[in-house]
């Protein structure tokens, strides 16, 4: 009887792993539309180095963009000097605010962000910030802009050029909604819509090293009076995809649910392959600790000491 239980539970769990990798190879491959497909979807450092991902679309004139934003509480960032790169090193120290800390430059064809706005918080480590870049492009007849949107969340010194620099948190999805839920509340905004913008991101890392995480879409804020038309969201699959990025953004902003999460999944890959876990461990572990044993002795003949 217990011989048939463990059978199950290991043929549950098999199922298990095999429905979530199809689930995320699903959501990852499935062949996505969008209507934005020629612009940038990532920007760069000054050496071509890939940054953060772009993550909004703006419809509007600069005029509009700015007001919506001072209405909302963003503030315009310091330009980089010695002066405010010194200031950012020591409130950042004592944790002390700065509101208009700058905002370190990335580049989207070929330039430097040509807007750039920040929420700031009571410690200078931690605030909103977003940059934008004219695309030369018209929709509903008015200019369109492709912002990039993360949150910072703590300070250290660049590798490329030594002057302090913000880490990102993982969620930029989180933080793109946030733009859009403050800038919303103004009353300036005539749309806002999700369109698909690349495939999903699992995982990736910007130029500083950062992970973060993306379901792909694009957070379109239009000023206009004339509506965007959009592509049809995918249906079930747009469900699946925005679900797993709610839960995997939970995960990553919760400690203590993605080590419980981490210790479940680990324990239903050791039931589901204990089969070829427990071969691979009798056929390797004595040619293991053979080696082991073989190089513990090498290093006692050069001298090393024993464990």
């Amino acid at each position: 009887m217990r011989k048939k239980s463990t059978k199950f539970m290991r043929m549950i769990s098999l199922l298990l792993l095999l429905l979530f990798l199809a689930y995320m190879v699903l959501i990852r491959f499935y062949p996505y539309t969008s209507h934005f497909s020629a612009y940038p979807n990532v920007t760069h450092t000054q050496s071509g180095a890939a940054g953060d991902p772009v993550n909004l679309i703006f419809v509007g004139s600069q005029e509009q963009i700015m007001h919506s934003f001072q209405q909302a509480g963003w503030l315009i960032p310091d330009p980089i000097t010695l002066q405010t790169s010194a200031k950012i090193a020591a409130d950042s120290l004592a944790h002390r605010p700065y509101p208009t800390a700058p905002v370190s430059n990335l580049y989207v064809f070929g330039r430097v962000q040509d807007l750039a706005f920040e929420k700031p918080t009571t410690d200078v480590a931690n605030r909103g910030h977003i940059r934008l870049w004219k695309t030369g492009t018209l929709l509903s007849r008015q200019l369109a802009w492709i912002g990039q949107t993360s949150y910072d969340s703590g300070v250290e010194l660049s590798a490329t050029n030594h002057l302090p620099t913000h880490h990102i948190a993982p969620t930029v999805d989180l933080e793109r909604n946030a733009v859009g839920a403050d800038l919303q509340k103004t009353g300036l905004v005539t749309q806002e819509a999700d369109e698909t913008f690349t495939a999903p991101i699992f995982a990736a890392r910007n130029a500083g090293g950062d992970f973060y995480a993306s379901d792909g879409d694009v957070l379109i804020i239009n000023y206009t009076s004339v509506p965007i038309q959009l592509t049809n969201p995918v249906g079930m699959i747009d469900q699946l995809k925005d679900g797993f990025f709610l839960f995997y953004d939970t995960l990553l902003t919760t400690l203590l649910l993605a080590v419980a999460f981490g210790m479940v999944g680990l324990a239903l890959v050791v039931v589901a392959l204990w089969p070829l876990l427990r071969w691979l461990f009798q056929k390797y572990s004595p040619r293991v600790l053979r080696g082991l044993a073989g190089l513990v002795d090498r290093l006692g003949r050069l001298g090393f000491p024993s464990l």
